[in-house]
C-alpha cells in the first residue's frame, strides 16, 4: 500500500516540480507613467528627479536604470512623425548631449519593427549600455551598467526586459 501512495504522490508533484523550473520571480519598478516588470530579484537604489529613472541593484552587482516617461515631455517629440521615428530623435537627443559632455558614444543596434536604439556611451569607467523604446504614448528607457556581462548578455537583457514590457 505504501509503493502505491508513493507512485500517486509522484504523478501529482512531479509535473508541478517540472513545471514550476520555469516560474520566474519578478520585481514591479513603478515609472512616472506605470510598472515595468524586471525578471528576478533587485533592490531599489535611488530615483533621479529629473529623469526618472530609477536604478536598481541585483545580488550579482549588475546595476540597471529604468525610465518610462510621456512622449510629450520631451523638447523633440514630433507627433507627426511614427513612434519609431520618435525614438531615433530621442536616441539623438541623449546621445548628443553625452557627446557634448565628451563621452564617446556608439550606436549598437536598432529595430524598425520593434520601435527601438541600442546604444552605449562610456563614462570613463564602463559602458552604459542603453535601450530606448517606445511603449503606447510613453519612452521606454532601460540601462544596463556591469562589467560582470558581456555586451551581447546586455543586449540580450535590454531586448527581453522591453518585450516583456512593450
Amino acid at each position: 500500500m505504501s509503493r502505491f501512495n508513493l507512485i500517486v504522490a509522484l504523478f501529482i508533484f512531479l509535473p508541478n516540480l517540472i513545471f514550476s523550473q520555469d516560474v520566474k520571480e519578478y520585481t514591479n519598478v513603478k515609472t512616472a507613467t506605470s510598472e515595468v516588470k524586471v525578471p528576478g530579484k533587485w533592490e531599489t537604489l535611488n530615483t533621479m528627479d529629473d529623469s526618472g529613472q530609477t536604478y536598481l541593484k541585483n545580488n550579482d552587482g549588475v546595476i540597471i536604470a529604468i525610465a518610462q516617461n510621456p512622449k510629450k515631455a520631451y523638447p523633440f517629440f514630433n507627433s507627426k512623425k511614427s513612434a519609431y521615428e520618435n525614438v531615433k530623435l530621442f536616441y539623438t537627443w541623449d546621445s548628443d548631449y553625452r557627446k557634448e559632455m565628451k563621452f564617446k558614444t556608439d550606436k549598437i543596434q536598432e529595430n524598425a519593427k520593434s520601435e527601438y536604439v541600442i546604444w552605449k556611451y562610456n563614462d570613463g569607467k564602463l559602458d552604459n549600455v542603453f535601450l530606448f523604446g517606445t511603449v503606447k504614448d510613453n519612452f521606454l528607457n532601460l540601462l544596463v551598467y556591469t562589467d560582470k556581462w558581456t555586451e551581447a548578455e546586455k543586449i540580450s537583457f535590454l531586448e527581453n526586459l522591453y518585450k516583456l514590457n512593450k
